[in-house]
Parts: structure tokens; sequence; C-alpha cells
């Protein structure tokens, strides 16, 4: 009688336990390599720029020669830095805090750490299952950014803003405002190349 008082809760709990990484074996898995195109539109302008994205930590920006031509790359072990390179002048430059924001990936991505923000909904967005959150500066009720956060790609395809962020030690903040977007994903491998520094390139102070 024990035995079998026994098996019932056990089985309850290996059926809730199933359930359970079930329900978050999205959250386990590794994030496709993939790339993408990015456009990000503004009240005066339109920037555009190719992804390579490794995970969420190791990606290069390449932007288009119309939004200024440079390279952005966080490889691995970055912590915090950004490397922009200069291919027609075959330099490049290691970025800290804040110039990181000269990547406007980086300057997207760090607007949202000055704010109070929270998850909204589901949604799904040119394929992709999407986590949507809303984000406010402390003390204001007006939403300044809201975020579509890809599950499958452990990435965010599309923000829209209106916020401001520092650039430059010293400089006014900048405004970070419009409609961000990360279109035409196609999941591939990428060489480790892509994430590396020439040889023939040479460092600027």
């Amino acid at each position: 009688m024990k035995i079998k008082t026994l098996i019932s809760p056990l089985i309850l709990f290996l059926g809730l336990l199933a359930l359970m990484f079930s329900i978050n074996a999205r959250a386990f898995t590794k994030a496709p390599t993939f790339t993408a195109d990015l456009v990000i539109k503004g009240a005066d302008k339109t920037t555009h720029g190719k992804l390579f994205n490794k995970d969420p930590y190791i990606r290069r920006l390449e932007m288009s020669a119309e939004s200024g031509g440079m390279i952005f790359l966080k490889p691995d072990g970055a912590r915090g830095k950004i490397w922009m390179l200069d291919p027609v002048k075959k330099q490049y430059r290691i970025l800290s805090y804040p110039e990181t924001h000269l990547d406007p990936l980086e300057a997207w991505h760090e607007i949202q750490y000055e704010m109070e923000g929270s998850f909204t909904v589901e949604e799904t967005l040119d394929g992709h299952p999407c986590a949507v959150y809303q984000f406010k500066y402390p003390g204001k009720d007006k939403t300044t950014l809201k975020v579509w956060q890809a599950e499958d790609l452990h990435f965010p395809i599309k923000k829209i803003a209106d916020a401001k962020i520092v650039v430059k030690k010293g400089d006014s903040p900048i405004a970070v405002k419009g409609t961000f977007q990360i279109i035409n994903i196609k999941l591939e491998k990428l060489d480790e190349s892509l994430f590396e520094v020439p040889a023939d390139y040479t460092e600027v102070k």
C-alpha cells in the first residue's frame, strides 16, 4: 500500500517537471547564427547596414556607404568594447563607453538600461515568435521604447524609440528616435574571420 501511495505523487511530480522543461526549452536553446539587414528609420534619415550575428554577444555590422561605411565588430571577449573599422583607410579604433554608442546596434540596445521595462504580450513578427516589452523612464507615464525580442533568435528584431543617449563624454545626449528593424533574416553558418580585425589594418587611438 505504501508503494502505491508513493507512485501517484511521483508520477504527478515527474509530469509537472517534464511540462516545465517543455515550456522553458526555448530559453535554453542556443541562438542560431544568421545574417540580416538593419534598417533604422528616423525623422530625417534612414540608416542601412548588414548584420552578421554569431550569438547575442558576438557580431559584425557593416554600414552602407550612404550610412558612413564603417564596420563595427563585437568579438568574443569584447568586455563592453566595440571595434570600429574603416575599410577605406584600413584602420580601426577600439571604442569604450560611451563612444561604443557610435555603433547604432549598441546605442539602440543600451538606451533601455536607464528605463523601467516589463513584458506585455507575445506576438509573431515576420514568422518569428516574439516577446514584446515596453520601457519607460522612471517616474514617467509615456512609453519611450517598445521591443520585439525574437525568442528563436535570442535577438531584438524590432524597436520603436523616442529616447536619448550620450555618445561622447561631456556632450549633450543625442536622439535615438524612430524605428529599428532587422529584416531579410537568413540562418546560415558564418566564417570566424568575419569577427576578426584583418591583419593589414592598423590601430589608431
